[in-house]
Formats: C-alpha cells, sequence, structure tokens
C-alpha cells in the first residue's frame, strides 16, 4: 500500500485510529496534524460535564448524544481537509459509513487483536474510567474494519505515529509545535 503516492495533492489525509494509539500525542507533535475528537461532536456538551476533562467524560452515562451526530462529525472532518495535512478521528463504524457512502479516502490504523490488553493498559494510564475501559474489547470487534485495503495494522508497543513515519506520511523534521 502507498499511501503517499494516494493523497489529493489539493486536501489532507483523513486516518481513523481505534483508541489509545496516539491520535491526540501526535496532534499535539505536529503543526500540520489535527485530532478530532469524536465525543465533542458526538454528546452535547452541556453546563453538567462542560468542565469535566475529555478523557474523564469518556464513558459517563449520563452524557446526552447530539442527534446531529455523525454528520456534524462528518462535515468538521472534511472541512479540515483543507487545512492540514493529517485530520485524525474516531474509527467509528456510523463516520466510516458516511465516508464510504461519499466516496471520501482514507485510511484505518487499528491494533491487532494480540494488542489489546496494552490498549487497555494505556486507557488506564491516561486515567479513563472503568466504565469506558470495560468496553474496549467489544468496541474493538463492533468498529472492526471492513476493508482491510484501507487498513495499517498496529502492532504490539507501536503508536500512530511510528506507523505514519514507516508509511512516508509523517516526517520528523515536520515537528514544530512547542
Amino acid at each position: 500500500m502507498n499511501i503517499k503516492n494516494s493523497l489529493n495533492q489539493n486536501l489532507g489525509i483523513l486516518i481513523g485510529g481505534f483508541k489509545a494509539i496516539g491520535k491526540s500525542t501526535l496532534s499535539n507533535k505536529y503543526s500540520n496534524v489535527i485530532d478530532l475528537e469524536s465525543s465533542n461532536f458526538e454528546y452535547i456538551i452541556d453546563e453538567n460535564i462542560k468542565d469535566i476533562p475529555v478523557e474523564k467524560r469518556k464513558g459517563l452515562k449520563d452524557r446526552i448524544k447530539n442527534p446531529k451526530y455523525p454528520l456534524n462529525y462528518y462535515n468538521e472532518l472534511i472541512s479540515n481537509l483543507q487545512t492540514n495535512n493529517v485530520v485524525l478521528f474516531a474509527c467509528k463504524t456510523e463516520v466510516v459509513n458516511l465516508l464510504n457512502k461519499n466516496n471520501i479516502d482514507y485510511y484505518v490504523v487499528y491494533p491487532e487483536e494480540n494488542m489489546l490488553e496494552e490498549i487497555i493498559e494505556r486507557c488506564k494510564m491516561r486515567g479513563i474510567n472503568e466504565e469506558f475501559i470495560s468496553r474496549i474489547k467489544e468496541v474493538y470487534y463492533a468498529d472492526f474494519p471492513k476493508d482491510f485495503e484501507k487498513v495499517i495494522w498496529l502492532q504490539k508497543g507501536q503508536y500512530l505515529e511510528d506507523v505514519l513515519i514507516q508509511k512516508g506520511i509523517l516526517e520528523v523534521n515536520s515537528i514544530n509545535k512547542d
């Protein structure tokens, strides 16, 4: 898979990723990468949860679903392709279905099954609540990629940055965030 040659010259690339693979870390490190946190679009951020950090909100049962999701998230992904080389998104079935329906190119970085315990440990280290962590395996299989041609498999010990550098999507010399 030669990803670099498949990029549209005028647009960035969409990359979906599973939980705890390093999407936020990557966007904080590279100025040409943005991570669009799906929960900011999937749920209404009201007075009850607006002051709770995003990682602590994940898995809370009293959140209110946003009726505009996933279309609001999809629209934000597409608009960010104009200004960012790499747009990272949560690899959720409903989002992937919208991308496919609209013939939008994307790739998915997904951990190999033998990496699930490592993913769970990463979530625990980030302080994510137990409700969220208890559903990781269920979500792994529910959102499992259907189109393997679009998948970049993450192996034990790897992070998103590792595979994107390996595939030529990121260059180490493009790090310039403070």
